[in-house]
């Protein structure tokens, strides 16, 4: 079945912002890879906005992510 326009990707990340506030948290990263253009778009119109790879709270970070994004 075919997903793609339903809004199924954004109540998605809408319910995972949700919880992260419901359990206190602050910062949301992501790390995607530009291969993926619907996707970043889905995480730019919630808000996320692209980072450096210093402003990450991990050393090491999935390699093939070259996208990474963080919502306040």
């Amino acid at each position: 079945m075919y997903t793609r326009g339903r809004g199924i990707g954004r109540r998605l990340i809408a319910a995972a912002i949700d919880r992260v506030r419901e359990l206190g948290g602050t910062r949301l990263f992501l790390g995607t890879n530009t291969k993926l253009a619907p996707a970043i778009h889905l995480y730019e119109e919630a808000g996320f906005v692209r980072i450096t790879r210093d402003r990450l709270p991990v050393a090491d970070y999935y390699a093939r992510a070259d996208v990474l994004m963080e919502l306040m």
